[in-house]
């Protein structure tokens, strides 16, 4: 009778393994091998089968959006330090902006004394006399001179450039090699060649 029992349990397990394996063979494996293939398919005409799944699964009542608000709140910070980032970039503009105004004016007013020095000394004729020094009405040449090349050569160049170039000529003959060059390196090019052809005469 034994025999008899564990035989046909072993039947039984037989059945249900058999049972096991058709439902594998013909349900299973063909259902997933179809949603493969209709995910593959789907990405190649374009769906983003991604994000259907992710807004899916948002949709479902058990799944928690814990994660979206913790994400939520860690993109808030990097967003909060790119705004800081961008508002001390600002300032720094505006700081930059408001140096530059300032040594515009600074130049501005350079240029404006420089072109009333330059209308006094051009009024005198052939320079100036010992009378003109003694009333400090026109201001000596090396003066002139002297202030061009204690300015920055930027400066100075942006000077020469509002000169017409026989006085930029009779000032860059009394400078200094080194301050001529470093003067005219920052003249435009044609400018700087004329007054070389000049000052070679």
């Amino acid at each position: 009778m034994k025999t008899g029992e564990f035989m046909s349990k072993n039947k039984q397990a037989e059945k249900q393994q058999s049972k096991l394996q058709v439902f594998f063979m013909v349900v299973f494996i063909p259902a997933v091998f179809a949603v493969i293939l209709a995910v593959v398919l789907l990405y190649y005409l374009g769906f983003n089968v991604g994000s259907y799944l992710q807004d899916a699964v948002n949709v479902l009542p058990f799944t928690d959006n814990e994660e979206t608000e913790e994400t939520r709140s860690g993109e808030d910070l990097p967003d909060d330090e790119y705004i800081a980032q961008l508002e001390h970039e600002n300032d720094a503009l505006h700081n930059e902006i408001a140096a530059l105004e300032a040594d515009m004016e600074e130049l501005a007013e350079e240029n404006e004394s420089l072109e009333d020095q330059l209308e006094l000394y051009e009024s005198d004729g052939e320079g100036p006399t010992e009378g003109d020094e003694e009333d400090g009405a026109v201001v000596d040449l090396n003066d002139v001179v002297r202030t061009l090349q204690e300015m920055t050569p930027s400066r100075a160049a942006a000077i020469v450039e509002e000169m017409s170039e026989a006085e930029a000529v009779t000032y860059f003959r009394e400078m200094s090699p080194r301050d001529r060059s470093d003067i005219l390196s920052r003249v435009e090019p044609d400018l700087a060649a004329s007054i070389l052809d000049q000052l070679a005469e």
